[in-house]
């Protein structure tokens, strides 16, 4: 890619006729060329769109982008995009639904997350929780489904989004498959 052309600084009128003021400008504006040229690019750095993938550890560590291992390039570009979003809405059933459907792709039919919180802790209520009582989140996902793994990726999310405070538990049920019969016979 060949450099850019520099441009000139803008000068007063009253240097309209200084040739060493243009030549000054001139120079200053060759110098600067590249870095304007840099700042010019930057947006597509900071977009985790367009950002080159060895920018993409950066972005989840300046955004705050919860990421685990073995997510893919597309998966962890959502994270990033979503990070401010997540962010505003942590530790709420709202932020635990959302990054559920944005970037596990737990959306209905197919999925349904059921959030019960008989104390009332997690969703917001003033009343005090009975003892013994803990927040359930229940994944029902598609016949067929592993069911170990979603139990996993289910308990880390709920993790993140769950107050330090609050026991949990998760419990994932399989649907029927088409032909009527459970998953397991």
């Amino acid at each position: 890619m060949p450099p850019a052309p520099a441009r000139p600084l803008p000068l007063p009128a009253v240097y309209g006729h200084d040739s060493v003021a243009h030549a000054f400008a001139a120079a200053i504006g060759e110098t600067m060329a590249p870095v304007e040229e840099r700042i010019d690019d930057l947006d597509a750095v900071l977009d985790p769109w367009r950002a080159p993938p060895a920018f993409l550890d950066w972005l989840i560590s300046i955004t705050g982008a919860r990421v685990e291992p073995g997510w893919s390039e597309i998966r962890r570009r959502k994270a990033i995009d979503l990070a401010p979003r997540l962010a505003a809405h942590r530790g709420t059933p709202y932020g635990l639904r959302l990054e559920a459907r944005e970037i596990l792709g737990w959306t209905p039919p197919a999925h349904t997350l059921v959030i019960d919180d008989p104390g009332l802790v997690f969703t917001g209520h003033d009343s005090a929780p009975s003892a013994g009582r803990m927040l359930t989140v229940t994944l029902t996902a598609p016949a067929g489904a592993d069911q170990r793994a979603l139990e996993s990726r289910l308990s880390r999310l709920v993790a993140a989004h769950c107050p330090a405070h609050l026991p949990f538990k998760v419990v994932i049920t399989l649907a029927q498959s088409p032909d009527g019969r459970s998953p397991q016979g």
